[in-house]
């Protein structure tokens, strides 16, 4: 995992959606009319006009793909501001409708409502918007003669909800109220007695401009379920603001309470906006914010949040106002200072930065890259990591300063302190690493192993089984301590790492790696500083000690820090903007550590076997339900995997199946008869570090890039494209079933191996070359051809020299496919 969770799902509903208002102190220069405080205060003020009631008779109004019905009932709009009128209210009956063209976003409505398109009556409906859906309705209206009513009762019941609804949807109409040129932006909550309230958004400011989905709770948490999400219409415009730098100073008091001050230089991509949106964690309230003339500035933050926005960000946003809308291409400067506290004390003298994509203000996503000056002040008895290189460090009485500079580009910045001890190392090429843990928790290790028998083993020459000091390091300091060996070997498997991941990737890209401890079992790779799990510190013994599975142990052990060193390649060299494409992200890291891992461990097998758990994850389901994990989407639909029906399915499928497809992809570009045979797979990847560098890259952008480095044999449906492969495994779900019948019959030169490849569980259409391998008297199997599926049967007909006693369909597990071989054992379930 690259960063913590919140961040990560920033990324899923796009550039912007809306804010809410805590206010800060409103400065007195506003221009007449421009007060973003006071228009956000009247725009939730706004009621039903009681002079603009009206009767229903089949009104329509139709949105992208959605269709709205008002067929018998009531409709009022909410009263003008300025001249504006921005909302309506309907109670009665109505229908609405969506039949979407995305063929995984009707699996995605299928998935969450039974059958692929939206069908649905309602007995009610708020709606906000400003795209023109007022004059669109009175038009109407006028056209059907419809007669004003007096209707108190109504106008009395929708407006003790209004004070309630409005704040969700009045900051939204705020960004366009205050733009030169507005994004068109409609809302409708939708009051269905089968299924309860549900949304509909059509929103020119995000990625995916149309939505429908609704909040849920399930099992004491509440979920946004996302039923589909694309984008229609226009391509969606540039972000109107991106980073250039941050310097952020950050004081940490003895009871570890944050006093924050960021400054950060953006640029203006697109003129006329004035709102600029930003992510902070919800425990650090903003102080002040203003410009780089000193100037204070209006700003919003987390109340009145979006329940679309609550599912991926949490109450994590603010929204600052320029006082006159951006020039393109233009530099600004903002200084927000902020108080709070987002570290929390672990344990063990260990400290946890909770919120560690969030502690500063920033740009949300992975995909903005700016430099970083950070300087931080806090208790002298603790040591602290940080992103960057350290320029300086030194005393001022009671507490400790110190400063770090990014040398290049970077998408975020974190940091971690605690009362550490550390192990300072050097690899054969330079990379320095330096490794920090707890001096409490490894004074508790050593006692534990002090109380051990003396004819115990001996833990400070223990190496974990398998594993091969590939990659010499130099200690600087020898230390006789259990301890310092256990520090050691954590050293030994992050060198380990660069050296073996530096073969696929090219040069680290940071000369240093600070390594520390965070609580759990989930590491994270910020820029040239990683956090392992505490778990990680521990010896082999201790492990099994703590009752710490096998598997797990695999994890933290081989897998985990290969994933988090591979993420100073990807994630932090090439990042994401977009939550469809951070699969790419998360599955390139996690195969690239299970190639090291299992490097590591020649004979093992532990690729193939974490493929296979892999495998069985998503495609059996679990206990007491239907759907497989497969089910729940493709890899492109990202953080909308997690819902109420599959809180883990993120990590399932991305992990999972994005793990596969780039096997997938090696396999069929490996030469096995070469002495190099990944080397085109390699020059993939370096193509995407060298063209991508310091910038996101999409999924488009990737599959562009396989094509251009494909053999003839990935050409399955001719061309030189692998739309067949991106269609079929990343942007849909799926995962083929396989089953041969065949006989074998002498010929005139060995014998005849007719037959038939049964293929199920995906489309008719689905196309895929299979392996078939006969198993002869030896019992090796032996590659007898391939089968390009062409529906449900595909026939076959080989030569073969000897009579193979029984047909393999791809035992050397290069597909992500089911077959009676690979069904046979039991399913198991790997941690990341």
């Amino acid at each position: 995992m690259q960063i913590a969770s919140r961040t990560m799902l920033a990324a899923l509903l796009g550039v912007a959606a809306s804010l809410a208002a805590h206010a800060g102190p409103r400065p007195q220069d506003q221009p007449p009319g421009g007060n973003p405080h006071e228009i956000y205060q009247a725009l939730n003020a706004l009621r039903v006009d009681p002079a603009q009631i009206y009767p229903v008779g089949d009104l329509r109004l139709r949105r992208d793909a959605v269709s709205l019905t008002f067929s018998e009932g009531t409709i009022a709009f909410l009263q003008a501001y300025d001249g504006r009128v921005t909302g309506a209210v309907f109670s009665g009956r109505g229908h609405v409708s969506a039949n979407l063209r995305d063929p995984a976003e009707k699996k995605s409505l299928a998935h969450f409502l039974g059958v692929p398109l939206l069908q649905h009556d309602f007995s009610g409906m708020y709606m906000r918007f400003d795209d023109g859906a007022a004059e669109d309705l009175l038009d109407q209206l006028r056209r059907k003669s419809a007669a004003l009513k007096a209707d108190a009762v109504f106008a009395e019941n929708w407006n003790k909800a209004l004070a309630n609804l409005n704040p969700e949807q009045s900051s939204r109409l705020l960004m366009d109220w205050v733009a030169q040129t507005p994004s068109p932006y409609f809302y409708a909550e939708i009051i269905d007695e089968q299924w309860g309230a549900f949304d509909i958004l059509v929103d020119a400011r995000r990625t995916d401009n149309v939505m429908l989905g609704q909040e849920r709770w399930a099992q004491g948490n509440r979920y946004y379920d996302v039923w589909a999400s694309y984008q229609g219409g226009d391509a969606p415009a540039l972000p109107a603001f991106s980073p250039v730098s941050y310097t952020i100073s950050t004081t940490i008091a003895a009871d570890r309470a944050v006093d924050g001050e960021a400054s950060i230089e953006l640029r203006a991509q697109r003129g006329g906006e004035r709102g600029i949106m930003l992510e902070l964690s919800r425990y650090l309230t903003v102080q002040s914010v203003k410009d780089g003339a000193g100037r204070a500035l209006e700003y919003f933050q987390n109340e009145a949040v979006q329940k679309s926005d609550l599912a991926e960000r949490g109450n994590d946003l603010l929204l600052v106002f320029l006082p006159a809308p951006a020039t393109a291409g233009e530099a600004y400067h903002l200084r927000i200072a902020y108080r709070g506290s987002v570290i929390s004390d672990a344990g063990n003298g260990i400290y946890f930065v909770g919120d560690r994509g969030s502690w500063y203000p920033h740009f949300g996503g992975m995909g903005q890259f700016a430099t970083y000056d950070t300087t931080f002040r806090w208790p002298r008895k603790l040591q602290l990591v940080a992103t960057g290189e350290k320029v300086e460090e030194h005393d001022e009485g009671e507490m400790r300063v110190g400063r770090w500079r990014t040398p290049q580009q970077t998408s975020i910045a974190g940091f971690n302190l605690g009362l550490y001890k550390f192990e300072n190392m050097q690899t054969a090429d330079g990379i320095k690493i330096e490794v920090a843990a707890g001096a409490a928790l490894q004074d508790a290790i050593l006692s534990r192993l002090q109380s051990q028998s003396i004819a115990g083993p001996d833990v400070a020459r223990v190496i974990r089984p398998g594993r091969h000091m590939r990659v010499p390091v130099i200690f600087t300091e020898a230390s006789p301590t259990p301890v310092a060996a256990a520090l050691k070997e954590v050293g030994q498997e992050i060198a380990d790492a660069i050296g073996f991941e530096q073969q696929w990737m090219g040069p680290l890209p940071y000369r240093q790696l600070e390594v520390s401890q965070v609580p759990g079992e989930m590491g994270q790779g910020f820029p040239g500083l990683l956090y392992l799990p505490s778990l990680s510190f521990l010896p082999a013994m201790d492990q099994q000690r703590a009752g710490i599975s096998d598997t797990s142990q695999e994890s933290l052990n081989a897998i985990v820090p290969y994933h988090e060193v591979a993420h100073q390649w990807w994630g932090n060299v090439v990042g994401w903007d977009n939550y469809r494409d951070q699969w790419l992200t998360e599955g390139l890291a996690n195969y690239i550590a299970l190639l090291g891992a299992d490097a590591d461990k020649p004979g093992s097998h532990l690729l193939e076997h974490w493929l296979d758990s892999y495998r069985k994850t998503l495609t059996v389901p679990p206990a007491g339900q239907k759907n497989t994990p497969d089910d729940a989407g493709p890899l492109v639909h990202g953080y909308r995997l997690n819902s109420s029906r599959d809180p883990d399915a993120y990590r399932k499928v991305v992990y999972g199946k994005g793990t596969w497809v780039f096997h997938m992809l090696r396999m069929m570009m490996q030469d096995r008869a070469s002495k190099k045979p990944d080397e085109r797979f390699i020059g993939l990847l370096h193509g995407l570090l060298e063209s991508n560098r310091y910038r996101a890259l999409t999924t488009e952008e990737f599959q562009k890039a396989v094509e251009r480095v494909m053999t003839p044999a990935m050409a399955v449906e001719g061309g030189h494209s692998m739309d067949w492969f991106f269609d079929q495994y990343v942007r849909s779900t799926g995962v083929p079933e396989y089953e041969v019948e065949y006989s074998v019959k002498p010929a005139a030169k060995g014998f005849r191996v007719r037959g038939k490849l049964i293929q199920n569980n995906v489309p008719e259409d689905f196309v895929l070359r299979v392996p078939i391998y006969g198993q002869g008297q030896t019992g090796k199997p032996v590659l007898l051809g391939s089968v390009v599926t062409s529906g449900e049967e595909t026939s076959f007909q080989f030569a073969s020299d000897v009579a193979p006693k029984k047909l393999m369909i791809d035992p050397q597990m290069t597909l992500l496919c089911v077959t009676p071989a690979s069904s046979a054992a039991s399913a198991s379930d790997p941690a990341e």
